[in-house]
């Protein structure tokens, strides 16, 4: 194993986090956090702003769409007791 890390040390960060939600697995840890943690660790600055961004926009746009949803599941329901 420690060869295998070795190995993929000088590799990217969807690499890092594969083999540390291994290494978690292994031990009994919950490997998904691991890996979010490995991967977010293993991005460059810029990645790391563009994440942020990508994460804060969808919270402000997660109401919008809840509306949407009902609007449309509101105009199903009409539809179809007009039926």
């Amino acid at each position: 194993m420690d060869t295998l890390v070795d190995a993929t040390a000088q590799s990217d960060a969807w690499m890092k986090a594969g083999l540390a939600a291994i290494r978690a697995a292994l031990t009994g840890k919950n490997p998904v956090w691991v890996a979010i943690k490995a991967l977010v660790s293993g991005l460059s600055g810029k990645a790391k702003v563009a994440l942020v961004h990508i994460l804060a926009l969808e919270v402000l746009l997660a109401p919008v769409l809840l509306v949407l949803l009902l609007l449309v599941l509101d105009v199903a329901a009409v539809r179809a007791a007009a039926q």
